[in-house]
C-alpha cells in the first residue's frame, strides 16, 4: 500500500505490505436506480442528482451513514446477514468530529456475510489491478504497480472521468474533455484487470475506515487492516469527475467528515468471501 511512485503526500507513506483475505467488490459504483429502490422501499427522501439525471449514473449526495444503511438494506434484500448494527440514539464515543451532526454508533460484524463498505486496504488492492502473469490464466491480480484504478499510469479523459483541464496537467495526464458531471457507470468501457469500472474518477467512494494520517506507520504487515478505532473523518478513495489527476491516483487518501454529502461522492459495495 501507499505511494509507490513517490509523488503523493506524507499520509500515503510509508509504503508497506498488508494481507487481505478474499472478497468481492462491485463491478461498478452503486447507481441511482439501485439507491432509489432503497429510498422507495424505506420511505426516505431520494438524494438530488444535480440535474444530471439518475438511472445508471452513480448515486451522489450520500454520506457515510447513508452508505452503511444502504448496505444493510441490500443485504436483507438478497437474504444475507447485515454487517452493521446502527444505533441512532447513542452518540459514538469514538467519533471526534466537530462537524458531524449524526454521530450514530455503528458497529461492524466482520463475520457476517453481507454487503459492506470496502476497507481502505481492500479498495487499494482492487484499484491497483494488473494482468495475471503469463501462464497463470486470464484476468488480473490486485496490489500491483499501477497509478490509476483503471489499470493505467496515464489519466486519459477518454478512459476516465476527471478534471482534465489544461491547467491541471500533472505530467501523467492527457488534457481533454472536462465533463464537469458524472457519467453512467461503466460507460467509458475501461475496466481494470479485475473487471472493475470507474475505480479512478467519476465519484469518490466511501470506505469503512476512520482516517488517520499516520496509520500506515502502524499497519505495516497487518492482515485485513480496517483502520484506527476512532477518528474525526472517514476515508474515501478514487477521485471524481471534479478531481485533478493527483487525487485520482490509487494511493491517494481523501478524508471528509462522515456526514458530508456532495455531488462528487458515492459508494461501491464489498462482500467478504467466506
Amino acid at each position: 500500500m501507499g505511494d509507490t511512485f513517490n509523488e503523493g503526500s506524507e499520509s500515503e507513506k510509508p509504503v508497506h505490505a498488508v494481507t487481505v483475505s478474499g472478497f468481492y467488490l462491485g463491478k461498478t459504483e452503486v447507481t441511482f436506480d439501485e439507491y432509489d429502490a432503497f429510498c422507495t422501499a424505506t420511505g426516505r427522501e431520494k438524494p438530488g442528482d444535480a440535474g444530471w439525471g439518475r438511472g445508471q449514473r452513480p448515486v451522489i449526495n450520500v454520506d457515510w451513514y447513508d452508505a452503511v444503511e444502504y448496505c444493510n438494506w441490500r443485504s436483507i434484500q438478497d437474504k444475507l446477514q447485515p454487517v452493521y448494527t446502527i444505533d441512532k440514539t447513542r452518540i459514538d464515543p469514538n467519533n471526534y468530529s466537530q462537524y458531524d451532526n449524526k454521530k450514530w454508533t455503528v458497529s461492524v460484524d466482520w463475520r457476517a456475510r453481507g454487503y459492506r463498505l470496502p476497507t481502505e486496504a481492500e479498495w487499494e488492492y482492487a484499484a491497483r489491478a494488473t494482468p495475471s502473469p503469463p501462464g497463470e490464466g486470464r484476468g488480473g491480480v490486485g496490489g500491483g504497480q499501477v497509478r490509476f484504478g483503471n489499470g493505467k499510469d496515464l489519466a486519459d479523459p477518454s478512459q476516465m472521468n476527471f478534471n482534465a483541464r489544461a491547467d491541471y496537467k500533472a505530467g501523467y495526464s492527457v488534457v481533454g474533455e472536462c465533463r464537469a458531471q458524472t457519467v453512467p457507470v461503466g460507460s467509458l468501457r475501461t475496466p481494470n484487470a479485475l473487471g472493475l469500472h470507474d475505480m479512478a474518477g467519476n465519484v469518490w467512494e466511501w470506505c469503512q475506515d476512520w482516517y488517520d494520517a499516520g496509520y500506515y506507520a502502524q499497519s505495516a504487515g497487518a492482515t485485513n487492516p480496517s483502520g484506527p478505532g476512532s477518528g474525526s473523518f472517514r476515508v474515501r478513495r478514487g477521485g471524481s469527475w471534479g478531481a485533478t489527476p493527483l487525487y485520482c491516483r490509487s494511493a491517494f487518501r481523501s478524508y471528509p467528515d462522515p456526514g458530508d454529502r456532495g455531488h462528487t461522492c458515492g459508494l461501491r459495495l464489498a462482500l467478504s468471501l467466506q
